[in-house]
């Protein structure tokens, strides 16, 4: 059995990808649809549409995402390197 203090931190780099993949697909995707109008993205702004933002304040929740993705890797990169 592998002892839990000395593993290789796979499961928590799996996490960081995870998180990134999520501000990908629902951070950057949906901005680039609103500017580039492409409809074949329209399952990535899904969660986004039942607010009915218009102009510019469409562009809030993916940012929210994005923001809020990029500090959780960056949280859990710094956890992982301390330990």
């Amino acid at each position: 059995m592998a002892d839990p203090q000395q593993s290789s931190g796979a499961g928590q780099r799996f996490v960081i990808n995870v998180v990134g993949l999520v501000g990908l697909v629902f951070g950057v995707i949906p901005i680039l649809r609103y500017l580039l109008g492409f409809d074949f993205f329209g399952f990535t702004t899904a969660p986004y549409d039942w607010l009915r933002l218009e102009g510019a304040a469409r562009f809030l929740p993916p940012v929210l995402v994005l923001v809020v993705c990029i500090a959780v890797s960056y949280w859990l990169e710094r956890r992982l390197q301390r330990d």
